[in-house]
């Protein structure tokens, strides 16, 4: 695949989870996006909880899965995008607007991308936070509000409100260095909820209002759409390993065994509650050194996974009631959710109606798409395919004059 033209509609998407890297491959000049490739990495070294804790080992992990997908040097030949699974992402609103003569003027990209500038550059953000994207959310053409493309209108006044997502800088710095070691020019970074409602939602969900639960290792995130836009998104510090503790708590157990129990023999199918398998809850080597009926276990799990969801489910609903939206459409995503029996259980403890949000419109291997924790990666291809050519088609001038323009524009900004 030396050849660049091999290349063209191509893209990469690394994806640093909490638990795992994972690395795509991907074709986006049809309709559908397709996988071509796939290279995943569990626990890799120098990362922890999808933050950077080891530069050298961080960069050699990463290096290591590229090289698996692709040779180093195709790599200078594909854009590439990071989504980040971390927990420490914040998302601020911000409006500004500017004002014309009294005699109206068509709106050129020029107009927008000026307003946006605007925008960001009065944006009262904390000085140790590093913005990863700023997306218009929606722009007022004189009165008129939540205007999608306001090119071509006539107006006196545009605004703009932006969707700003920032990161703690220094955290936001070590992942960067990771790529710079390896020569890599990343296209942007993106926190999670972006690329995974992309993934998970159609165009009617949104419309009618959908809340995705995206339950990861550290952290529960809730992500709320209305009216067709994203209403904001939430983070509680309520993960998946919040049961490994309390089971390590329960038998007096290191956290390390605590998750490897869990994997393999926690569910919540509440049949297996009767089950006489003995669980090693500890074993070293190939010896067990401490079991506990399976029964005992699962009445433990069950007790924890109660509260647990109980809490989440609280804090959904006061998120629901804040932004007044009326029985959204129900999405659970993550790795926690795929323990066994996990919607039945919500539905019968609960009374909760939900799905599980596996990517919709996607060519790859089954496997892949209905893994509910591979969404983020999976939806930044349909992501690329839709928010950014529509945002190029948005700040890229149409005419050849305008063209040469913003092209002469662009390289005095870069080189005076």
């Amino acid at each position: 695949m030396n050849n660049p033209s091999n290349f063209k509609n191509k893209c990469a998407v690394v994806y640093i989870g909490t638990r795992k890297l994972v690395v795509m491959l991907g074709d986006i000049s049809t309709e559908i996006p397709k996988i071509l490739r796939v290279e995943e990495s569990l626990f890799p070294e120098g990362f922890e909880k999808g933050l950077v804790c080891n530069l050298q080992n961080a960069s050699a992990s990463m290096e290591k899965i590229l090289m698996a997908l692709l040779p180093m040097e195709d790599w200078e030949q594909i854009p590439v995008y990071v989504v980040l699974g971390n927990s420490r992402f914040k998302m601020h609103r911000f409006s500004s607007c500017e004002y014309y003569s009294q005699e109206r003027r068509t709106l050129s990209p020029n107009d927008v991308q000026s307003v946006v500038q605007q925008t960001r550059s009065v944006a009262t953000l904390p000085l140790t936070e590093a913005i990863l994207q700023a997306i218009p959310e929606s722009f007022l053409v004189n009165d008129m509000p939540a205007v999608k493309n306001p090119l071509g209108l006539e107006a006196e006044r545009l605004g703009v409100t932006l969707q700003i997502y920032t990161m703690e800088f220094q955290s936001f710095r070590n992942i960067g260095k990771v790529f710079e070691s390896l020569d890599i020019d990343v296209e942007g970074f993106f926190p999670k909820n972006l690329p995974l409602s992309e993934a998970v939602l159609g165009d009617l969900e949104k419309q009618e209002g959908a809340l995705i639960i995206d339950i990861a290792d550290d952290a529960t995130q809730l992500v709320l759409w209305k009216n067709g836009l994203l209403a904001g998104s939430r983070t509680m510090p309520l993960g998946g390993h919040y049961l490994t503790k309390c089971l390590a708590q329960d038998w007096n157990i290191e956290e390390r065994d605590a998750e490897k129990v869990k994997e393999n023999f926690a569910t919540l199918d509440m049949r297996e509650q009767q089950s006489e398998e003995l669980v090693p809850l500890v074993t070293r080597g190939d010896k067990v050194q401490q079991s506990i009926p399976r029964k005992d276990f699962l009445d433990k799990f069950f007790k924890h996974a109660h509260g647990w969801m109980t809490k989440i489910l609280i804090e959904a609903d006061s998120f629901i009631q804040e932004e007044k939206i009326r029985f959204p459409h129900v999405f659970f995503t993550g790795g926690a959710v795929m323990t066994d029996g996990f919607l039945e259980w919500v539905q019968k403890e609960f009374s909760r109606d939900g799905k599980i949000g596996i990517t919709r419109h996607m060519e790859a291997q089954q496997e892949i798409v209905r893994d509910p924790a591979m969404a983020p990666a999976l939806g930044m291809f349909r992501w690329v395919m839709t928010y950014e050519r529509a945002q190029e088609a948005l700040f890229t001038p149409r005419s050849l004059v305008g063209k040469t323009m913003a092209a002469a524009k662009n390289w005095f900004a870069n080189y005076f």
